[in-house]
Parts: C-alpha cells; structure tokens; sequence
C-alpha cells in the first residue's frame, strides 16, 4: 500500500480567530496562524488580499538562514538550502512568484534575509501555489515560516511558533503535501458548489472573429487550465497581443469537479449539455452559464485529456449536411481550424457512433438515456450556428500534455488573425473517422490486447473477447480509439475507426471566413 505524506492545516469556522488555526503531522500538532483575511478559495485568491489559499498544494525544498542558524540540521530527509544574501521571492513583473536573484546593492528592502522586527524568515518552505504557470495578481509567496509572537495574522503565510520550527522541518519528508481547508468542512463540503464561472476576456481594437477556448470541463483534466492560465498570462504581459476579434478563456468550467480533482462533480457536463429550466444538479446550473456563453462566440477550442496512453489528436465535427442528427454548415472553416492545431490526428463521426451505443444499450435491455445525453460543448456549438473542436493532448499524466494545449491556443489565436502572426502550418497527418463502438455485453467480456488511442489493427485480428467464449475480429484495417479496460456492461469497451476519405489541406478547406457567423 502507498501512501503520500502530508501536513494538514486545519481552521475552524467557529470559535477561534480566522486567522488560528492547527497544524497537524502524523500525530503531532501545533498551533498555526495564516492569512488575516482568513481563508479563501484558490481560485479567487488576489495579490495583497491577506487571505491563505484552501487547496492541496507540494511542498518542494525549504530556505534557512545559516548566518541565524548556524546549527541548522544537516542531516534532514527534505531538502533545504541556505539563503544568500541575494535572493527575492518576486511579487510582480514578469518573475512573478518566482525566486530571482539581486544585483548587488538592489532592492535591498526585498531580500529574504533582510531586517525584521521579528526573525520570521530564518526558516522557509515554499508553498506550491501559483508557481507551476504563475498568473501575476493571483497570489506569491506563500510560505510556512515562524509565526510572530502574538500569533498575529500573517500576509496569506503559515505561520508556526518559533519554538516549533525545528521540530517541523525534522517532520518534513520528501514529496509532501499541505492540505489547507476548514475543520469542520468534509473535502466535499470545503467545495463551494456556487463558485463563479471565472472568465477572463480579451478585445482587440479590430473587427474579427470571436474564439473561446475553454478548460476543465472535466476536473481531473488539468493540462487545460495549466495552458489557459499560461496563455492568459502571456496577453496580459504582452507576448501575445490580440489585435482583432476577441478571445474568452474559461481555464476551469467544472470548477466543483476540479476542486475534488475528479472527471465529475455530479455528472459529466460534457453531456446532454444544453439550458435547464429546472436544473437538478451543479453541471445543469453550470451548464445554463455556459450554453449562453457559447453562444456569444464563433469558434470554440476545448482543451482536453485522456486516461491511459495515446498520441495527442483532434475531434472535430461532420461534414456540412441537413441532417437531423448534427446538421453543420462549418466543416471547411472547422477542418482548416483542426489540422493547424500541432497535432497529427484528427478524428470525427462521435454523435452518430454515440447513438449507436445507445441503440446497443437498448437491444440489450439497460435503461437508455436520451439521445441528446451525446451532446457536449463543441456539439452544441455548432447547433448554435458556430464551430469548435476538442482538443485531446493526451495523458492527464503526461507533463507535455500542457504544452501540446498551449501550442494550440497560440495556433487557434495566429490561424484566426485574432494575434499578428504566420499563419500556422498544417501538422495533421492523418483523419480517422468513428465507425463503429463495440460494447461490454457481459462481466467478463474484455479487450483482446493492451491497446491505446491510435493504435492500428489489421482486418481479422481479434479486438474483443466475449466471456460466453465469442471474438470480435476488426472488419478492415483500422484504429482503436478510446479503449476502456474498466468497462461496464453496457459501456463501450473501445471505439474503432477507419482511415477517413475526408482529405486534409487547402485543396478541400479553403482559407476560412475568421470563424464569424453568417
């Protein structure tokens, strides 16, 4: 059994001051202060609100000022270095929250060691919030050091008495954890399930198309906020600048979801997504947000990942046609939008294979839901009169997974002319379109072999066996997409794909009219 270390920083909702509360280790505890202000969310947090951001965050390395502590233990299972007299923990500027160093004789008055009326800084552990794409104004410097005498609220620290900072960093190991929240508060409860959608929005100063590029609408899918946050940040200091048109990021749109860590909060919102009169759960209310949201723009890029392994690759929609399941008008602008985005696979057909699934969930006798249950953000999208695709950028444990997001993004924003820059090149190199979703009937019934996302099969080769003793052969050359190894009956085990007649470049998707709306 594994396990990962943790401190828990617990404060209560009643009772003590909002800025006391207890740190516990294992089953040693010590009284703490944080933030004046309190705690708050993470997601709201702001540059010089005093408040202490809720959150699991990583405990990385820690500072100690050898000049005060020339006794400091050496031998010590976390990491520790000394400070030098040049160090800044940066609060603004393109450093933001990030350790820079001084020249000499700058900024004296913003040195880790320099004088205080109290030796708080002689220990330091870093908190790591806002560091892995820092967001300037989203909060710096979070620290556990030594709380003051009085125990006096800190800027938005954890602070620990003095005569207890010894004895936590002889407790502090290796790839810990600091767990901030509310005593009382279960991890469920400590999520406000009424947090604000949080847009962050960009208007160039020219007529253009209008792009929303969304994150997060699965929570355990992390690379899109850790993109959008980066993308925002580069608007913000200028590298990227947007001329014409308008940009919207939603870096998180299931916040609940997000906060549990989860693909989920109640249910899938990137299912049967539309406007609830009544909404019965938290993804009904969000989706009544979002669904107008979508609206208000041309072009949509929705940042995903997926579980297990698998190349990054594209979703994107139908061809243009009346029909009653997805009728589109978009597929040239759309298709041109989706073979720039960085990645070499694009693939289509999921609404019509969807229903498919449902067809075989009631041939064998499992409640059904309604066909609309197929519809998520890009589907909905082009009911609206626009177009959009999902971008999948591969393993939510893939470190890349947040650049291959990023480099769409910029992509999205060069190939609209919303930015001034070369029109991106064509990186697709190859579309597979869905044909086919084959279905756990049974207990037992399973994959015949580790496949993942992408990976070819030959016509006749086994792709399922059935525990009744009955194979599955591929019906031609084609693909796996999206293989489940946890399957239910009545849930897909995979998805299977064929090489599509939809052909790539300008010669079928001339250039498009900017996303904008007929």
């Amino acid at each position: 059994m594994t396990y990962i270390p943790n401190i828990l920083v617990r404060v209560s909702r009643i009772g003590n001051p909002s800025h006391i509360g207890q740190l516990i280790i294992d089953d040693w505890s010590v009284p703490c202060t944080i933030g004046t202000g309190g705690l708050i969310q993470a997601s709201l947090k702001r540059e010089g609100d005093k408040c202490t951001p809720m959150g699991v965050f990583p405990l990385r390395y820690g500072f100690y000022d050898p000049v005060a502590l020339p006794d400091f233990p050496r031998s010590l299972a976390f990491p520790f270095v000394p400070l030098s007299d040049d160090m800044i923990w940066e609060e603004e500027g393109t450093d933001y929250n990030r350790l820079v160093f001084a020249d000499k004789g700058e900024r004296l008055e913003d040195r880790l060691i320099r004088r205080r009326a109290e030796a708080l800084f002689d220990v330091i552990v870093p908190i790591g919030f806002n560091d892995a794409v820092a967001e300037v104004g989203h909060g710096s410097a979070i620290f556990i050091h030594a709380a003051r005498s009085d125990m006096s609220g800190t800027a938005g620290c954890v602070g620990v008495p003095q005569e207890h900072m010894l004895e936590l960093v002889r407790r502090l190991r290796p790839g810990m954890l600091i767990d901030v929240g509310y005593a009382e508060a279960t991890h469920q409860e400590r999520v406000d399930s009424e947090a604000p959608l949080e847009t962050v929005h960009f208007t160039g100063l020219a007529p253009g198309p209008r792009l929303i590029v969304v994150g997060a609408v699965h929570g355990n899918e992390t690379c899109g906020p850790q993109a959008i946050l980066r993308a925002i940040q580069d608007c913000r200091m200028g590298r990227l600048t947007v001329r014409r048109g308008e940009v919207t990021f939603l870096p998180v749109a299931n916040m609940k979801a997000f906060r549990h860590g989860t693909r989920e909060g109640d249910r899938n919102l990137n299912r049967d997504l539309r406007e609830k009169t009544i909404p019965e759960d938290y993804e009904d209310r969000v989706g009544n947000r979002l669904c107008p949201l979508l609206r208000e723009h041309d072009v949509l890029l929705d940042v995903h990942s997926f579980r297990g392994e698998g190349e990054p690759f594209v979703f994107a929609g139908p061809l243009d046609n009346t029909g009653s399941i997805e009728p589109f008008r978009h597929a040239r602008a759309e298709g041109e939008f989706a073979v720039r985005l960085g990645v070499s696979i694009v693939i289509h057909g999921w609404l019509e294979i969807y229903g498919r699934l449902l067809k075989t969930r009631e041939r064998l006798g499992y409640s059904n839901i309604a066909s609309s249950e197929g519809v998520g953000t890009t589907e909905y999208m082009r009911f609206s009169g626009g177009y959009g695709v999902t971008l999948e950028c591969g393993s939510h444990e893939d470190p890349q997974a947040a650049e291959v997001g990023y480099s769409a993004i910029v992509r999205a924003l060069a190939h609209l002319g919303i930015i001034d820059a070369s029109p991106p090149d064509i990186t697709a190199e190859s579309v597979i379109e869905l044909v086919d979703v084959l279905v756990c009937e049974a207990e037992g019934d399973r994959l015949a072999e580790r496949w993942k996302t992408g990976d070819r099969v030959s016509a006749g080769q086994i792709i399922v066996r059935r525990a009744a003793g009955e194979v599955l052969n591929a019906p031609e050359d084609g693909f796996i997409i999206f293989p489940n190894y946890a399957a239910k009956p009545g849930e897909g085990l995979c998805y299977f794909g064929i090489p599509s007649t939809r052909a790539l470049g300008t010669s079928c998707y001339p250039r498009p009219d900017n996303g904008q709306k007929h």
